[in-house]
């Protein structure tokens, strides 16, 4: 979960965007490789994605709720928010439904990039990002209806399933076991749609790795900073990258 890229001053730290509920202590290796840098690379800046999550009536764009069943529609539109900026479910686009429906069947807390975003900002800390809102609505606009529809069924089909994914993920990744995190992720109906794994992990880590190797000649100590699954599975960006790393332990 923490690697050192070998022979450069850049490391890759597996996150969690999200916690459970239940465990919301920050593990003491994340405070230790935010400590190590002294700049900081996160995905993207999460807040910047809103102005994308609604379509545009001038395009004509296709409903998500002619791809669904009658009752998995009424039950999504049952389980939406009634207000805030993800309402109306019918004015958003397929795919923020499917990143955000998953989320309304969890009890969450804030997860390793809020907190350490936090502390730069508390500290002054330089950060940036590997993608724009922009390049991740372009990302996530690829991915086919049928397969949006397909994820949002198996989920209303068991709603238990987001918490009990989010919980042995974590459990997996306090634990730093990256292919336990893998299988559970598979298990998800989410990951185990080809069409979904494809865009939100294989793609971006093409796109990541190419940024990422534009920062191994910096003097300074960067830690770059993406979700766990972006290290695990095939084409992984580890893999991506096609350079050695070193695990990192304690007080390193």
């Amino acid at each position: 979960m923490y690697l050192h890229i070998t022979g450069t001053n850049v490391r890759l730290l597996g996150s969690m965007h999200l916690f459970p509920a239940s465990s919301r202590r920050t593990p003491p290796w994340i405070e230790q490789a935010y400590d190590w840098a002294e700049a900081l690379v996160f995905e993207s800046d999460a807040p910047t994605i809103l102005p994308f999550l609604k379509a545009d009536p001038q395009r004509g764009a296709q409903s998500l709720a002619s791809f669904l069943s009658a009752d998995t529609w009424t039950r999504l539109q049952a389980a939406w928010p009634a207000d805030g900026p993800l309402t109306p479910l019918a004015d958003l686009r397929p795919w923020a439904a499917l990143i955000i429906a998953p989320t309304l069947f969890q009890q969450l807390v804030e997860g390793v990039e809020p907190r350490m975003l936090r502390w730069a900002t508390g500290e002054g800390k330089a950060y940036e990002f590997l993608e724009t809102a922009q390049e991740v609505a372009g990302a996530l606009e690829s991915i086919p209806l049928d397969a949006v529809a397909a994820a949002l069924e198996l989920l209303m089909a068991d709603l238990s399933e987001p918490q009990r994914t989010v919980e042995r993920m974590h459990e997996a990744w306090l634990d730093g076991d990256l292919s336990a995190v893998h299988r559970i992720a598979v298990e998800s109906p989410m990951f185990n749609l080809p069409d979904i794994r494809r865009t939100i992990l294989d793609g971006r880590n093409h796109m990541w790795a190419a940024r990422i190797n534009e920062l191994l000649a910096r003097p300074e100590r960067t830690l770059v900073v993406v979700g766990a699954l972006h290290l695990c599975g095939p084409g992984n960006l580890v893999e991506r990258l096609a350079r050695s790393v070193e695990p990192v332990f304690a007080g390193e």
